[in-house]
């Protein structure tokens, strides 16, 4: 009889930021088996090859987590200050008074969280609202 090999580990790397705090382009996979000639790194190629063969309703949508979802606001923030442009499609006016209530919300969720954050979700929302803050203030003596 054949002994079944166990499956091996998967780590899934869902990090947006690498240590530096620059942008990844795509998670990397790793599977981990008990010996090392089993060990397979799926790259950022094979990885759109996966998702060019489904269709845009198939391809899994990125993990939502506490670091997107501020960086949600500071997108949205930044385009009601003209800071950035909008999505193609999308006609965004300016609107400092908006920008405001965004930058006021995320202060307000920053206050709210405060000791329960990991240490780079901290220092994240600090550069994101000091960040804003600065565009703000160069937003308004527009």
């Amino acid at each position: 009889m054949e002994e079944e090999k166990p499956a091996g580990i998967k780590i899934v790397d869902n990090r947006m930021f690498d240590q530096q705090g620059n942008p990844r382009q795509a998670t990397s996979t790793v599977e981990i088996s008990d010996s090392l000639e089993n060990k397979k790194v799926v790259t950022e190629s094979a990885k759109q090859d996966k998702t060019a063969n489904k269709s845009e309703s198939e391809v899994d949508q990125p993990k939502v987590d506490f670091s997107s979802f501020i960086m949600s606001f500071a997108t949205q923030a930044l385009m009601q200050l003209g800071e950035i442009a909008p999505p193609e499609g999308m006609d965004i006016k300016k609107d400092i008074q908006g920008a405001h209530a965004t930058i006021d919300l995320l202060d307000m969720i920053k206050e709210k969280t405060k000791g329960n954050l990991e240490e780079f979700e901290d220092n994240l929302l600090k550069e994101i609202l000091h960040n804003l803050h600065i565009a703000f203030v160069r937003a308004s003596k527009r």
